[in-house]
């Protein structure tokens, strides 16, 4: 009774291990893998964060049009030039010489001082002003919006307070009176208020999804035919998949945010947690995927144009729920999405495992349910090469009998 079970024993842990060292010396031994997945990242990781390594935009340049030429219309512009925002780089005399600033570039926003500007101040009236952004750029538009705005906004307030100490009122009371609530802002997990904090680590698991997927996609279309059980084909690939990633995913969720300067709160177990079913759903998706498109040309066609899509479903470039119903149903079934919330709760908020529970209960769900349906590819394609066989089969014995 022993001696047949451990031999079934043994045949099962010879087929897991002959799968295991396949699938490795298929990634390893192709250049084209290799470039996908493992020489692909190292290029991402020296070029993708390098432009967000400053954090934040600071000096965007812009014009300042001052047709009221006064001394109060100076003493702003001198404000705004002043902000870590923007850099007042022109003072064209026309809104047609800034605009053509604008047009080549060479400045991302105007400011526009009518005349009167100081008179009306004076007159206690409100004086008012106009700004220009280039919205081509976001970033651009965004800063030199809020860079020429706040400065304002101050000026405003300086002259409200000067008036009523004019008037006899304690500089206290005329502070209090402009600005009646004490705003303070602390950011808790983005201290630096940065773009690179902000983008990176999602960034990061999207691209160790998308070359994961057309990697093991490729691999999965050529691979040679095998006549071991399929169940311990796929554990054997699996095992060759973690054994790879537990190098790469520390690599990008570790090592690179510490070297970019990142914020960490996160602990090495809770990645783990989270990294082993990341890593089987996006495997067992690309198998999938593999199996339904079968031909590697169609596989990566099909699999680049969906890293636009799938981007954008990710929750980060726009919050999934202001998503459609069906199209956040759809995000749920995108590994990176819960893997992305989970590594931003665990690096950047410090989250512990009872709090990641329910993203990596949702991954450990999308890795057997892609396994079960890559299973059921498989199976049904292995079948109908059979059925196709029997005629044939069957023809080649009739003519023998004749």
């Amino acid at each position: 009774m022993l001696a047949p079970l451990r031999a079934r024993r043994g045949g099962r842990l010879k087929a897991i291990l002959r799968a295991l060292r396949a699938e490795l010396a298929a990634i390893f031994g192709d250049p084209q893998m290799l470039s996908v997945m493992v020489v692909s990242l190292a290029i991402y990781a020296l070029i993708y964060p390098y432009p967000y390594r400053p954090e934040l935009l600071r000096e965007v340049p812009v014009a300042v049009v001052d047709l009221d030429n006064s001394a109060g219309s100076r003493q702003l512009a001198r404000d705004i030039d002043a902000s870590e925002a923007v850099a007042v780089v022109a003072r064209p005399p026309t809104m047609a010489e800034a605009e053509r600033l604008v047009h080549e570039r060479r400045a991302y926003g105007i400011l526009l001082v009518p005349q009167g500007f100081e008179r009306e101040l004076l007159r206690g009236r409100q004086s008012p002003i106009a700004i220009y952004a280039d919205a081509s750029y976001f970033l651009m538009y965004q800063k030199a919006l809020t860079g020429i705005a706040g400065p304002a906004r101050t000026t405003g307030v300086q002259v409200q307070v000067a008036r009523q100490l004019a008037t006899g009122t304690s500089r206290t009371e005329a502070l209090s009176g402009a600005s009646p609530i004490a705003l303070v802002e602390v950011p808790l997990f983005n201290p630096a208020g940065g773009y690179a904090t902000y983008i990176l680590p999602a960034a990061f698991v999207l691209i160790l999804q998308q070359t994961m997927m057309m990697g093991l996609g490729l691999v999965a279309t050529r691979r040679a035919p095998s006549a071991d059980p399929l169940p311990w084909r796929m554990l054997g690939r699996a095992g060759a998949w973690l054994g790879l990633y537990a190098l790469l995913l520390p690599m990008y969720l570790v090592v690179l945010p510490w070297t970019y300067g990142l914020p960490w709160l996160g602990h090495l177990p809770a990645l783990a947690t989270l990294g082993v079913p990341f890593v089987l759903a996006v495997g067992f998706l690309a198998q999938a995927v593999a199996a339904v498109l079968r031909r590697a040309e169609i596989v990566q066609m099909v699999l680049l144009s969906l890293g636009m899509p799938l981007f954008f479903l990710s929750g980060f470039s726009w919050p999934i729920e202001s998503l459609p119903p069906l199209l956040r149903a759809a995000a749920q079934a995108i590994p990176s999405t819960a893997m992305i919330e989970g590594y931003v709760r665990s690096a950047q908020m410090g989250a512990g495992l009872a709090e990641l529970a329910p993203l990596i209960r949702q991954l450990w769900l999308l890795a057997f349910a892609y396994a079960g349906i890559t299973l059921l590819l498989r199976l049904g394609a292995s079948g109908s090469r059979l059925s196709a066989a029997r005629p044939e089969v069957r023809s080649r014995e009739a003519g023998d009998a004749l």
